[in-house]
C-alpha cells in the first residue's frame, strides 16, 4: 500500500479542529485505561488541549496501522503542559488518541 501524503500543521489542526465540532474523539484502550488516568487527564483537559494546542513537529508514519500520527502540543485545564498522539480518520471524521502525556 503506497503512503498516504501527510498533511502540513496547518490542515492537521483545521481537520482537528472540524472533528472536535463534528466528529468523534476517541482515545484509544492504552489512552483510555493507562496513560489518561497516569496522568489525571480528563476528556476535558484532552478536549481543551486539542482545542488549543499546536502542531510543531513533523508528523510521524505508524506502518503497523498505515496511518500518520499528528502530535499536538497544549494545556489542560489547569494549564498543565498536556501533549497528545493523534490520527486522523478521515472516512468517519474520527480523531483516535493514540496516547498522551
Amino acid at each position: 500500500m503506497s503512503r498516504p501524503p501527510a498533511l502540513s500543521a496547518d490542515e492537521a489542526k483545521r481537520k482537528i479542529l472540524f472533528i472536535l465540532e463534528e466528529g468523534i474523539v476517541e482515545p484509544t484502550w492504552h489512552c483510555k485505561e493507562e496513560t489518561m488516568p497516569r496522568r489525571g487527564v480528563e476528556m476535558t483537559d484532552l478536549l481543551h488541549a486539542l482545542k488549543t494546542g499546536v502542531i510543531v513537529r513533523d508528523p510521524e508514519w505508524d506502518d503497523d496501522h498505515d496511518n500518520w500520527k499528528y502530535r499536538v502540543e497544549g494545556e489542560d485545564i489547569d494549564g498543565d503542559a498536556l501533549t497528545a498522539i493523534t490520527v486522523i480518520i478521515d472516512a468517519d471524521l474520527t480523531l483516535l488518541i493514540v496516547t498522551v502525556f
